[in-house]
Order: structure tokens, then C-alpha cells, then sequence
């Protein structure tokens, strides 16, 4: 799934070398599986003439501790790293000059701890962020959305999700890779969507119960592996029982271990990052890019 946009942001970068730790091992006494991801990314000039200061970014694992921490990565090319206040992990590439019909391939393993248990007992979702509000594609004050989740409504958090996931699962029909993001509303009135529409609408529903939730994106890892682009996938995070917790409807997969997802991005009207709100990857020129 490679929707993508050409948003700017300011970010606060570090030269790396082609081998890079970037997060601390898992706490003592607790040993979290190890999910190895490995891409190869190729970049193409499909003219005759050389092209000058093209620049590529994409998304890492993302750091959501301590569930979830970006071990080390490496890249065949020097790179920078970036990071933003979510946890986002950014990597970048530039090509000063690029000749003409030239391509380039560059290869990048990704290492991440991925622990099948979260940290509970928490009153609120420990990033601070708001997942209660409204967001686009997220439009859970919406009039039609408001009244779902309203009869959806349980007596406590975790009852409710189950309920609103229970809903999603059995009135969803999926439709398949969409190019485009549709959102909670259109999912809702149209009964259909692809992965993306499944999370927001689980989201929106959640939120307009007042629970706090979010769209994650990323790879479903049960072991190391090297993921194509169709298998890039959206799902749902749900605070309940003092935690983040995974709702896949469209996969109808109920609270699974954290350690199966590897999630990437999280989504957010506004990002402050070079991806932004591209669901893989931007790229600033003329150069072609296979992912």
C-alpha cells in the first residue's frame, strides 16, 4: 500500500554511517523476539540526462517502548536518520548527482525488538497525545458515526472495543487494495473499504466513545522476513486495561500479541517529519523508485 504525499516538515537530523545502533537492548530479564526486516529499494533514472540533489525518505520501525524498539539498521549508502515526538524513525538518501539512465540499488535490514506484552496499568496513553478528537479520515463527530457508536457503547472501555470491532468485522465487506484513503465516514456509509477504511472506522467509533485510539501502519511479522509492497497493512491501537492495545477487523484478529505487528507509522493529521503524511515513503525529484 503506497499512498503517498509531497508534505514538508522541519526535522532534526544526524549524519549516519552505514551501520547504526539506535536504541538500547531489552530491559533485563526480559528477552523480546527479534524481527529482521530486510528491503532492497531501487532508484532509476529513466532519462538520458543527469538529474542533480534528489533526496528519498522512508519509514522505519517506530519506537513505542516497550513494546517495540529499533534495535539497529543497515544501509548499503551513507544516510541520516530522523526521528519526531510520536516515535517515528525516518531514514534519509540523497544523490547529489544521478546519471542519466542510470539505477541504483541500496539495501537496508531493519532490527527490532518486538515483545509480545505491554506495560499495563497506565490511566492514559503514556505519549500524551490526544486520540480522542476528530481527525480527517477519522470523523467520529461525525452525526452518522456518533449514533453507531452509541449503540455500540458497553459498560467499560474493554467491552466496548470488543463490540465495536464485533461490528466492524461482521458489517465490513473488503474491498481490496484502494489507492486512495477514503475514511471512518465512507467505510461506514459505502459498508466497505480496504484496511485503512477498517482501522479508521474502528478508531472513529472508539473515539467517539471516548476512548482513546489511533491508525498504526506497518507489517504483520511473525518471524524475520522481507516484505513486499502489497503486504504493507493498517490496523487499529485501542488504549484499554491500562495499555495499547492491537484491533485488526480487518484481519479479524483480536488483541493479538504486540510482537506480530511491526508498525512503521502512526497517523496523524499533522506530522513533523520528511515522510509526513505518506503511508512509506517521499521522494523530492525526478527519480523513479521501486519499494
Amino acid at each position: 500500500m503506497q499512498r503517498r504525499s509531497v508534505l514538508k516538515a522541519g526535522l532534526a537530523a544526524r549524519l549516519c554511517s552505514p551501520l547504526v545502533l539506535l536504541a538500547r537492548p531489552a530491559r533485563a530479564g526480559q528477552e523480546a523476539p527479534v524481527r529482521r526486516l530486510r528491503f532492497a529499494v531501487t532508484f532509476i533514472n529513466p532519462f538520458e540526462r543527469d538529474l542533480a540533489n534528489q533526496a528519498f525518505w522512508c519509514y522505519l520501525p517506530a519506537e513505542l517502548a516497550p513494546r517495540q524498539r529499533l534495535r539497529q539498521v543497515q544501509v548499503s549508502m551513507p544516510h541520516t536518520m530522523h526521528s519526531d515526538a510520536l516515535g517515528h524513525r525516518i531514514l534519509g538518501l540523497s544523490f547529489a548527482r544521478f546519471p542519466g539512465m542510470g539505477q541504483k540499488v541500496v539495501t537496508l535490514t531493519a532490527e527490532v525488538d518486538a515483545s509480545p506484552a505491554a506495560d499495563t496499568g497506565l490511566a492514559a496513553p503514556p505519549d500524551g497525545g490526544d486520540w480522542l478528537g476528530p481527525e480527517r479520515y477519522v470523523e467520529s463527530d461525525a452525526e452518522p458515526i456518533r449514533a453507531l457508536a452509541a449503540l455500540l457503547r458497553r459498560p467499560t472501555a474493554s467491552e466496548t472495543t470488543r463490540a465495536i470491532y464485533d461490528w466492524v468485522c461482521g458489517n465490513l465487506t473488503y474491498a481490496g487494495y484502494l489507492a486512495d484513503d477514503f475514511g471512518a465516514l465512507y467505510a461506514l456509509r459505502e459498508l466497505g473499504g480496504d484496511c485503512t477504511e477498517y482501522a479508521g472506522l474502528v478508531v472513529a467509533l472508539a473515539r467517539a466513545n471516548r476512548i482513546p485510539a489511533r491508525v498504526l501502519g506497518g507489517y504483520v511479522m511473525t518471524q524475520d522476513g522481507v516484505p513486499r509492497p502489497q503486504d504493507y497493512h493498517n490496523w487499529a491501537e485501542v488504549f484499554i486495561d491500562g495499555a495499547w492495545r492491537t484491533v485488526d477487523a480487518q484481519k479479524q484478529s483480536w488483541l493479538p500479541p504486540a510482537g506480530a505487528y511491526v508498525a512503521f507509522r502512526i497517523s496523524r493529521d499533522a506530522l513533523s517529519n520528511p515522510v509526513g503524511q505518506a503511508h512509506r515513503y517521499r521522494t523530492d525529484g525526478e527519480m523513479q523508485v521501486r519499494f
